[in-house]
C-alpha cells in the first residue's frame, strides 16, 4: 500500500522491469497461458503470479480475449471430430471453458483509480469483485473470493496476483502455479508451495516458470 512502492521494485530490478511488462511479451505468455491451462483442463485451479498490480489487470484483459478465441477455434474444430470418445471429451471441455472464470486479487491503495487510469485502465470492477464476491444463483448473498476459490467446482478457478494469496493460503485444489514474477529465497518457496498441497485426485502440483527463476 505504500505509494512508492511501486518506484522501489522498477528501481530493484532495474531494466528487467520494462522487458517483463512489455505488451507484446505479455501478449504472448497470454497466449501460452490460454493453450497450456485449456489443455490441461481437469488439472484443478490456476494462481498466475505477476509482477505488479498493473500488470495483473492487463493479464486478465489479455487472458480472457485469447480464452474466447480459443473457445472458438476448439468449437469449429469439434465439427470435424469423427471419434465419439473424443468427440464427448471435446464437448465437456468446451462446456468447462465457458463457465471458467479469471479474477484479478490485489490488495487496494489509495488513488487506485486514477493510477490504473494513466495506464488506460479501470480497476473498478476488478475492485467491486474483490469487496464484493461472486454472485450465487437464486441467493441474495454472496460467496466471498477466498471461499470461492477454495470450492473445487466453483467455476472461479484462474486468480491472477502479484501478491496477494502467494504465502499463507492454503488451496488443496490449486494445481498449477504459473510465475510472471521474480521471486527468490523464502517468498520463492512459500509461492511453490501453494501447488504443493495434498487433494484427492491430485498427483502433484506444476510449477509454469515464464522469468527464468528455474534457471
Amino acid at each position: 500500500d505504500d505509494p512508492d512502492a511501486q518506484r522501489r521494485l522498477e528501481q530493484a530490478i532495474g531494466k528487467d522491469y520494462h522487458v517483463i511488462t512489455a505488451g507484446e511479451r505479455l501478449d504472448k505468455i497470454a497466449k501460452d497461458f490460454v493453450k497450456h491451462y485449456a489443455d490441461g483442463w481437469e488439472s484443478g485451479k490456476a494462481m498466475f503470479v505477476c509482477i505488479d498490480k498493473i500488470t495483473c489487470v492487463r493479464m486478465h484483459a489479455l487472458i480472457e480475449k485469447y480464452w474466447t478465441e480459443h473457445i472458438h477455434a476448439l468449437t469449429a474444430e469439434k465439427n470435424k471430430i469423427g471419434d465419439d470418445q473424443e468427440l464427448a471429451q471435446r464437448v465437456r471441455q468446451l462446456k468447462w471453458m465457458g463457465k471458467t472464470r479469471f479474477a484479478v486479487v490485489v490488495s487496494e491503495e489509495q488513488g487506485e483509480v486514477e493510477r490504473f487510469k494513466k495506464w488506460g485502465l479501470d480497476i473498478t470492477p476488478h475492485r467491486k469483485l474483490i469487496k464484493e464476491g461472486w454472485e450465487i444463483p437464486g441467493e441474495k448473498k454472496r460467496l466471498d473470493m477466498e471461499s470461492a476459490f477454495k470450492q473445487t467446482d466453483h467455476p472461479f478457478r484462474v486468480a491472477i496476483v502479484c501478491a496477494m494469496w502467494l504465502t499463507g493460503f492454503d488451496v488443496p485444489n490449486l494445481g498449477t502455479l504459473y510465475l510472471d514474477k521474480p521471486l527468490r529465497a523464502h517468498t520463492l518457496m512459500q509461492a511453490i508451495a501453494r501447488a504443493n498441497r495434498v487433494a484427492e485426485g491430485k498427483t502433484n502440483g506444476l510449477i509454469v516458470d515464464y522469468c527464468g527463476i528455474l534457471k
